[in-house]
């Protein structure tokens, strides 16, 4: 990390990692509520066709 902040500077690094940080929540959050929307599409498919 030391040698990320020697190169472009204590600012850019940070931003960039707040960047990263919220680019990879969205896409977390993102995923787990497909997830959650496939599983629950799936436990009614399986009920209706039951």
């Amino acid at each position: 990390m030391q040698k990320i902040v020697n190169k472009f500077g204590y600012k850019k690094t940070k931003w960039s990692m707040i960047t990263l940080v919220t680019i990879l929540s969205i896409i977390f959050i993102g995923t787990g509520i497909m997830a959650a929307y496939v599983h629950h599409s799936y436990n009614v498919y399986t009920t209706i066709t039951m």
